[in-house]
């Protein structure tokens, strides 16, 4: 004997059948019993919600020959011949392959006939957002002036592609996914008159995975009959379907929650060891964390897909785990997903989004990137930096030849001897501090960094600690980059670097800055430093219209330029045209556009 399926044995055959719509089965009800049938109406809803079923109760309470009746009692003639899908006046038709002109052409020919057994014909059209702009426009002819015994159900699971015009002739219905207790209920009623022993756990998860369908969880719950040789089991369900249960998601959210890079890793190898869909896996961890966002906020819509036996691990996890950690891991592992559907090796991209997760790995923000790119692309094109860029701080640089180098002006002139301390210790007072700034200083230029902060992270990142002896903190240039003196005394760069030294050490060190080969100035962290002295050399200086705009500021806030302190030849060359292809690379580096922060 042919076996039937369970979603077409326990397709609804009453209105009582019909579950989890009671809105649009009460008001069928009520217009079948006051005789105020409408010609058309629009069901739209996910699939598989009982559109078409509903439509067919319709058409049975309608032809019943007991009726017209709510209650059709579906053993008379026209009844089974509807259920039997062989009734001359119920007329089911899928629009998504008869879209076209011709087969509502054909319909509209057949509409004015008179019913040949009951007293209804009813026309059923699937999917109807499928038919092209010809069809509808004669659909639309029909439903203006229907005959009186006819009456039009369209179903559709996209409504905002039918036609207004056609929505706006029609008494429309939305149908509601069924929650997961709903689906329960109706599978354990299956299971109880079929015979089939399933767990309850196993039952939450056929539900969950149907995802707001009858058809589909049926679907699932007959396949299941067939695979298992006892009682169906949860674990059963997730082989068959390739998932991971509710522990899994809740270890692996701790997981990614506490930073451990080495158990998330063990967890992808792990899953991927065992045969499971990684993809899959991402799919079911990225609902759990869905219900763990929502919790707080509102539960009712967070619990409404899960079991009973799942919530109380989850409603400990969600106060464990901040809400806003929640939604960083959401968007991460949607973005995997998403690559994951794009061809990338499922593995390797959850290894990868993994270990951004729990190691801080970050990728460069591609706005600050484009913006880098076009600044750059301007110096190539014109020959000079833009004095309104937002990069203008950083001045033109000039590759000099090593020979012709000199040591860069300081901004503090040399003090006579005196009596009184000169500020700097002598090596053998200086005090053990216990701290290492030199080992530390590319973690401190890391934290600049991540505090949106890398034109300062390039200034003091050419610099080496030569010492720091608790109160005072040297830092040296090489000779080539003697240029970054004068903007690493910069009352704006000194404030960022004070405030990381400042949470690491307590207290904000006084600095000294000097290039190799030259005298070393002190400042504080928190202190804008003097004004630069005056360079005591200087070519004859171009005349100056009044037209003229005035000269641009120097990187550190006193009003000369950076020629001040590059060098006698940088200083005599007096404007800003760029004359060496390095110069190029100099000033994108300088200018931060090579960080990838």
């Amino acid at each position: 004997m042919k076996h039937t399926t369970l979603y077409r044995r326990w397709r609804p055959r009453r209105f009582g059948g019909i579950v989890g719509q009671e809105p649009v089965v009460r008001t069928l009800r009520r217009a079948i019993e006051t005789d105020r049938v409408s010609h058309a109406y629009l069901f739209s809803g996910p699939r598989g919600t009982g559109k078409t079923s509903t439509a067919k109760v319709l058409a049975m309470g309608l032809n019943c020959e007991k009726g017209p009746t709510p209650e059709p009692d579906g053993t008379c003639q026209s009844c089974r011949a509807i259920v039997g899908n062989s009734s001359m006046d119920v007329l089911e038709m899928d629009a998504a392959s008869n879209r076209g002109i011709d087969e509502i052409r054909d319909l509209r020919d057949k509409v004015n006939l008179a019913p040949a057994a009951g007293r209804m014909k009813v026309y059923i059209i699937d999917e109807v957002h499928m038919l092209t702009a010809e069809a509808f426009n004669a659909l639309l002819k029909m439903l203006e002036e229907p005959p009186e015994h006819v009456v039009f159900v369209l179903a559709t699971t996209e409504k905002h592609k039918v036609l207004p015009t056609i929505i706006s002739r029609c008494q429309s219905f939305d149908f509601r996914r069924p929650s997961v207790e709903t689906l329960v209920a109706k599978l354990g009623e299956i299971s109880e008159a079929e015979d089939i022993e399933v767990e309850p756990e196993a039952l939450t998860v056929i539900a969950r995975e149907g995802r707001g369908s009858f058809r589909d969880a049926e679907g699932l719950l007959d396949q299941l009959s067939s695979f298992a040789e006892g009682r169906i089991t949860a674990s059963m369900v997730r082989e068959l379907l390739g998932g991971v249960g509710p522990e899994a998601l809740i270890e692996t959210t701790y997981t990614l929650h506490e930073r451990r890079a080495a158990d998330a890793l063990r967890i992808v190898d792990r899953l991927s060891g065992e045969g499971k869909d990684l993809g899959q896996f991402v799919v079911e961890l990225l609902a759990h964390l869905r219900n763990l966002m929502l919790l707080p906020y509102a539960p009712e819509v967070a619990l409404a897909g899960v079991g009973a036996e799942e919530r109380p691990q989850l409603e400990e996890q969600a106060n464990a785990v901040p809400t806003a950690d929640v939604v960083r891991l959401v968007e991460a592992l949607d973005d995997a997903l998403g690559r994951m559907r794009r061809g990338g090796d499922p593995k390797l991209e959850l290894e990868l989004v993994f270990l951004k997760l729990t190691r801080d790995y970050s990728e460069p923000d591609m706005t600050s990137i484009l913006g880098r790119l076009e600044t750059l692309e301007k110096v190539v094109e014109n020959g000079s930096v833009a004095t309104n860029s937002p990069r203008a701080a950083a001045e033109v640089v000039r590759e000099e030849p090593p020979a012709e180098r000199e040591p860069a002006q300081e901004a503090v002139e040399p003090k006579a001897p005196s009596d009184e301390p000169s500020g700097v210790e002598d090596p053998d007072d200086r005090r053990e501090t216990g701290v290492d700034l030199a080992s530390e200083w590319q973690g401190i230029m890391s934290e600049l960094k991540r505090r949106r902060q890398a034109l300062t992270a390039a200034v003091y990142g050419e610099a080496r600690v030569e010492s720091f002896d608790g109160e005072v903190l040297r830092l040296i240039y090489p000779e080539e980059q003697s240029f970054h003196v004068g903007m690493a005394k910069d009352s704006g760069h000194l404030e960022k670097l004070g405030a990381v030294l400042e949470e690491r050490l307590g207290s904000k060190p006084r600095l000294e800055i000097r290039a190799a080969g030259g005298e070393a100035s002190a400042t504080s962290a928190a202190e804008e430093p003097p004004p630069p002295a005056v360079p005591t050399e200087q070519h004859t200086p171009q005349p100056v219209s009044q037209e003229s705009p005035p000269e641009t500021g120097s990187p550190n806030g006193s009003g000369g330029t950076v020629a001040e302190n590059s060098g006698s030849e940088s200083a005599s060359m007096g404007d800003d045209k760029i004359r060496d292809q390095r110069e190029v690379f100099e000033i994108a580096r300088e200018a931060g556009l090579f960080d990838r922060n």
